[in-house]
């Protein structure tokens, strides 16, 4: 499977030869392939991180269920 920085690293390649593509059709698709590539870099980006803040939620939740009482307050 790739990575986030796999597909960051295929977009910036599909960028770099759409600059240098003297055809206008081949350049357009390789920054539409370069635009892609680097949607899916962010949905995996975000796809991986969103467990760790579901997690924090129900931590920060579970922590108003058992307050603590501290002596004198």
């Amino acid at each position: 499977m790739l990575t986030s920085n796999d597909y960051k690293e295929l977009a910036a390649r599909c960028a770099e030869l759409a600059s240098e593509s003297s055809e206008p059709a081949v350049a357009e698709a390789l920054r539409a392939l370069a635009s892609d590539y680097l949607a899916r870099a962010a949905k995996l980006h975000f796809v991986l991180l969103e467990p760790r803040h579901e997690a924090a939620r129900h931590e920060i939740v579970g922590a108003d269920k058992h307050p603590q009482v501290f002596p004198g307050g």
